[in-house]
């Protein structure tokens, strides 16, 4: 049954599947992480996968961000089976996530970690980057604006010069969140996007 056009009671609109996963199962020697697993994510769902520590969650959205190569089954995406692929390769299909144990560049700011997800949507050449001009210039220019927005909207204006390695780890977590939205991703993966956290920071 299509779930095209599907309104949901919060306003959004769920479409056509977007990526899917047939019959998935991923081996560490004689350790089974995750076994047979299928599903789909349609455009404007939200999934939530729960399950207690351990049950193969991490290890799933990595098969789906080309950081693991099941055994088995295969990840579909758009309605083309996908290859196997690195993770940047997976990044440049519109795929974006946030990771269990935070992974930030502690000595750049925070505005130079969001800028980072802007990186596979750069097409200036080297020599031009290097030279800072034209179409570098303009490049950077209209990323950096994509950046300062997703800043604003996730209220860390007061941060956006300070490094990451100073940061308490609610806030690191928020800064990862931004790298992944600015990137302007069709689906978003996050791994225990609350795990860490005291309740004034998952109360934002």
């Amino acid at each position: 049954m299509s779930h095209k056009g599907t309104t949901t009671a919060d306003g959004r609109t769920i479409g056509s599947v977007v990526m899917e996963m047939r019959n998935t199962t991923l081996r560490f020697g004689g350790v089974v992480a995750i076994r047979d697993i299928s599903f789909d994510i349609r455009e404007g769902e939200i999934r939530a996968i729960i399950e207690p520590n351990g049950a193969g969650k991490s290890s799933m959205l990595n098969v789906i961000s080309g950081f693991y190569y099941p055994q088995e089954g295969k990840v579909w995406y758009r309605g083309q089976k996908c290859p196997l692929m690195k993770p940047f390769q997976v990044a440049r299909q519109g795929i974006a996530r946030t990771f269990q144990n935070i992974a930030l560049f502690e000595g750049m700011t925070v505005l130079d970690n969001v800028m980072t997800g802007r990186i596979n949507k750069m097409s200036s050449s080297f020599l031009d980057q290097a030279f800072w001009w034209g179409k570098a210039q303009r490049e950077e220019v209209a990323h950096r604006r994509k950046a300062e927005e997703i800043i604003d909207f996730l209220q860390i204006q007061h941060i956006r010069k300070t490094p990451v390695g100073r940061l308490p780890y609610g806030l690191k977590k928020r800064v990862e969140l931004a790298r992944a939205l600015v990137a302007e991703p069709s689906i978003l993966l996050l791994d225990e996007p609350m795990a860490g956290m005291n309740v004034e920071e998952t109360a934002f």
